[in-house]
């Protein structure tokens, strides 16, 4: 009689054997394993193990790297364009999912075997043009320009409400300020679009706002491109009385002239009493969710669309020429503008800045990596 032992050995290892069996089958591994049990039969079984382990393989999904778009490549500076929902750098203060999230800064160094320096930050659910630095001194430089009096940055945000008779009232014509003279410059202009650029003028917010219990001052410029009211259009589903029932939209050009965090975002809720469609922390969630819904929107309606730079102080600067870049509107962005419902806010807006339905680019060719000094192209 065999010892007790044994035969609980015996049994446990009977179990795990059918367990390894059920698993293989379900899993689709058992082509794998059925040359062995014939391995002395023929050379048949070796040729379809090999067989079955190609298709195995080749089967297998490949994730790839997410690609940055690069708008300008300098040999000292990269542009980038980055999408809504990235964060700028990895945050030590975050726990699961979210810390192992990418960040753009990682995404950069591994794309162009280069260490980027952020020269100036966007919000994690904000998209558009990023510059950064190659190095600490470049990003200095980088960053004292932007800060300038003559550097433009502008920004496109799709807001609540129509302010239009805001910006026909209250708006103001300033010579040397105007929207005509701080877009880039078109190819061939159309007076219809120069007369359309002046006459609403601009708005200026100039409202402080708190940074670590101090109030600072902060200035942000408001100019108008387009605007569409829905209401009529669409069905009414709540009380007139109810703010939900707003459905009408507005499409602005913001110029910040200070560096605040979140400042756009207040500026346009406080000081316009129209909060970014999408802004969760400035604005209403049954409005985000409403044109959720309906545009498919799902994101912070708010892009760094244009970014220029005056020329640098210092002549030995190799990159401290003027510095002027656009970044398209993101597929998310401009598909819920190109939306069947806003099809006229979406064509009102064109004809004042035809730029904004720029299709995306990539400069691919100018990605050298570290070697990029020794191959920089002229261009």
């Amino acid at each position: 009689m065999l010892p007790y032992h044994f035969l609980l050995f015996a049994l446990l290892g009977f179990e795990a054997g059918s367990a390894f069996t059920s698993y293989t089958k379900r899993k689709g591994y058992i082509n794998l394993l059925a040359p062995l049990d014939s391995f002395d039969a023929d050379s048949n079984a070796q040729t379809t193990c090999n067989t079955s382990i190609g298709n195995n393989l080749n089967n297998t999904v490949k994730h790839k790297r997410t690609r940055i778009p690069i708008l300008s490549y300098r040999n000292n500076y990269v542009i980038v364009s980055k999408r809504a929902g990235l964060s700028m750098q990895r945050n030590s203060n975050r726990w699961g999912h979210a810390a192992k999230a990418p960040a753009l800064e990682t995404l950069v160094r591994k794309q162009l075997g280069r260490k980027p320096y952020i020269v100036h930050r966007l919000d994690h659910r904000t998209s558009g043009a990023v510059i950064m630095g190659f190095d600490s001194s470049t990003t200095g430089k980088l960053h004292g320009r932007l800060r300038d009096d003559g550097a433009v940055k502008l920004y496109v945000a799709l807001v609540r409400g129509d302010l239009r008779a805001m910006f026909q009232r209250d708006g103001v014509c300033v010579d040397g300020e105007r929207l005509d003279d701080i877009l880039p410059k078109l190819q061939a202009k159309d007076e219809t679009q120069s007369s359309r650029r002046e006459c609403y003028g601009k708005i200026t917010i100039d409202l402080p706002i708190k940074v670590d219990d101090v109030e600072k001052e902060s200035r942000t410029d408001f100019y108008f491109l387009s605007s569409i009211d829905l209401n009529e259009k669409l069905s009414l589903e709540e009380e007139t009385n109810s703010p939900f029932l707003n459905k009408s939209l507005t499409l602005l050009l913001c110029r910040p002239r200070t560096g605040r965090m979140h400042q756009i975002r207040r500026h346009v809720q406080k000081g316009l009493n129209s909060p970014i469609i999408g802004d969760s922390q400035h604005g209403d969630s049954r409005v985000n969710r409403f044109w959720r819904e309906t545009i498919g929107l799902d994101r912070l309606a708010l892009h760094c669309w244009y970014i220029d730079l005056p020329p640098s102080i210092d002549h030995n600067d190799e990159d401290g020429g003027a510095i002027k870049c656009i970044a398209p509107l993101s597929d998310d962005f401009i598909d819920a503008l190109r939306h069947e419902d806003l099809n006229e806010l979406w064509s009102e807006c064109l004809q004042i800045e035809p730029q904004l339905g720029m299709e995306p680019y990539d400069e691919k060719g100018c990605t050298y990596g570290r070697h990029y000094r020794s191959k920089k192209t002229t261009a």
